[in-house]
């Protein structure tokens, strides 16, 4: 009895197809393992990370990083845009930056704005340099609520040395001579970006900011 339902008239064409297609059921499908971001392969993590909906990925990451970055990510997309979500990334770069919100300082802040105070030098070991400020802004910008705005970066000194003070801007960091504890105040973050008309930074293929020219 034949294998399949062709007539017997059935050109040489058509059997091969007949035969290659009930081949298929032996090629494996590992859907199941592929969408696991602990089993699939390492080559294939930036696709499910993009099939997840991951807003903030880093090629330079390790492998690890990686897997637990897509594990994590539903928990992420559900708390996208609450202060939960803010300091979480904060913290990836440093614990101790404080955030200030508008409705806790009113005297300087505008309504829906908030600003980042960076800790002493002493107190931290992290070192704020030019690429350190932009990926935090740019991983801010990713998961702040929308209609929220970041209106300077602080750094707070107490130290008689040339030490970097502020980084609102991320094109160039300000270096002053400081003997006291010092609050600098910035332009706003976002000035020297190209924006919609939400005030969000626009950008790149690349994924960076566009540059106000």
């Amino acid at each position: 009895m034949s294998a399949d339902l062709l007539p017997p008239g059935s050109t040489v064409l058509e059997r091969s197809l007949a035969d290659a297609s009930a081949r298929l059921s032996d090629v494996p499908v590992p859907i199941r393992s592929l969408w696991n971001p602990a089993t699939c392969p390492a080559a294939l993590l930036p696709f499910l990370a993009w099939g997840v909906s991951i807003d903030l990925w880093d090629s330079q990451w390790s492998e690890a990083e990686k897997r637990a970055a897509i594990a994590r990510a539903i928990e992420d997309q559900r708390r996208k845009g609450t202060p939960a979500s803010l300091r979480s990334v904060i913290d990836r770069f440093d614990p101790l930056i404080e955030v200030v919100e508008w409705f806790e300082d009113r005297d300087t802040l505008d309504p829906h704005t908030f600003r980042l105070e960076l800790p002493l030098r002493a107190e931290s070991a992290v070192e704020y340099d030019e690429a350190l400020v932009a990926a935090l802004l740019r991983d801010i910008a990713a998961v702040k609520p929308l209609r929220a705005h970041m209106f300077a970066v602080h750094r707070l000194v107490a130290q008689a040395d040339a030490w970097l003070v502020g980084a609102a801007q991320v094109a160039g960091l300000t270096r002053i001579d400081s003997f006291t504890d010092l609050t600098i105040p910035e332009n706003p973050a976002w000035a020297n970006y190209l924006q919609t008309e939400d005030g969000e930074p626009i950008r790149s293929a690349e994924g960076s900011f566009l540059e106000v020219a």
